[in-house]
């Protein structure tokens, strides 16, 4: 009998243990896990941001010849990147704040003046042909974009008769029934904002000035105070030739065992207690939407 109560107490024990041991392997799998998702999902935002603010203000260069053929003037544009009426299109635009409605119905977007995280829309010419499987001719969606007609007078009407032309818009919302804030992208494929990621807390743009006629930055401003440089807007936007991005995302579940701490978006250190994982994602991203206005045309 109590070489049984010994055997029992002995199985009881080791059972205990096993136990504690699988739970706390798999809590440790857990947080390695939303760790992992945390990282890879950061990432491949960033990236996608990253991509397109390279490509803002993107147009295949006009030649000289062409230019002097057209009879067009020296201050007319020298790329393929053009408004319908043959205008210069604008590379980037930045709301300190987001956008007033970016979610349907009746999307608004200009810049909100309320508080909330950064919104930013990016331009840039896409190639002619559209494969969704290679990026060629899409929005930020994978959605094939439409052409636009270059006005027969236009130099780069030499080039081509039709553009197609990239709007994407990258801003954060919460949809309506859902309790976080998720980063969107809206392209011109199909007007239709789709989700990136979700668990976004907060987004900041800083945006690297350069002095007119130069390349070089001179100062990190907002967008608010890139708007505030001029009247010219597109003058103000095209001055931009850095940004300065950050993303703070936080996990999905309360799965850690103490209290988070990070520096976030304003580089101010932070303690929190609610056990979910937090991750910031810094970049400096050059681009290149002034870059066409100081180069000169090949011959």
């Amino acid at each position: 009998m109590v070489e049984m109560l010994v055997a029992m107490a002995i199985a009881s024990g080791v059972l205990l243990v096993s136990t504690a041991l699988y739970l706390g392997s798999s809590a440790s799998f857990r947080l390695s896990e939303d760790k992992r998702r945390l990282y890879q999902d950061g990432n491949y935002a960033m990236r996608l941001m990253e991509r397109d603010l390279r490509q803002a203000g993107f147009g295949n260069l006009v030649t000289a010849s062409a230019i002097a053929s057209a009879g067009a003037a020296g201050a007319m544009a020298i790329t393929d990147f053009i408004l319908a009426d043959g205008t210069p299109a604008q590379g980037l635009r930045g709301c300190e704040h987001g956008f007033v409605k970016p979610l349907a119905p009746g999307k608004d977007f200009s810049c909100s003046a309320n508080p909330g995280m950064a919104g930013f829309e990016v331009s840039y010419r896409l190639d002619d042909h559209v494969d969704p499987a290679s990026g060629a001719g899409v929005d930020c969606n994978g959605v094939g974009v439409g052409q636009s007609a270059v006005p027969p007078g236009h130099p780069a009407y030499l080039l081509a008769p039709h553009v197609r032309i990239a709007r994407n818009l990258f801003f954060v919302a919460t949809r309506a029934g859902a309790g976080a804030n998720s980063l969107y992208c809206q392209g011109n494929g199909n007007n239709s904002a789709q989700p990136i990621l979700n668990n976004v807390e907060d987004m900041q743009l800083m945006y690297g000035v350069a002095a007119l006629n130069d390349v070089s930055v001179s100062q990190f401003l907002s967008a608010t105070q890139v708007e505030s440089l001029s009247a010219d807007q597109h003058q103000n936007w095209g001055r931009v030739v850095s940004v300065r991005l950050c993303l703070l995302l936080s996990g999905e579940r309360s799965l850690s065992i103490e209290p988070q701490r990070y520096i976030d978006c304003n580089d101010d250190a932070r303690l929190v207690s609610d056990r979910k994982l937090r991750a910031v994602f810094k970049r400096v991203v050059t681009v290149r939407n002034s870059a066409a206005a100081s180069l000169v045309p090949p011959s």
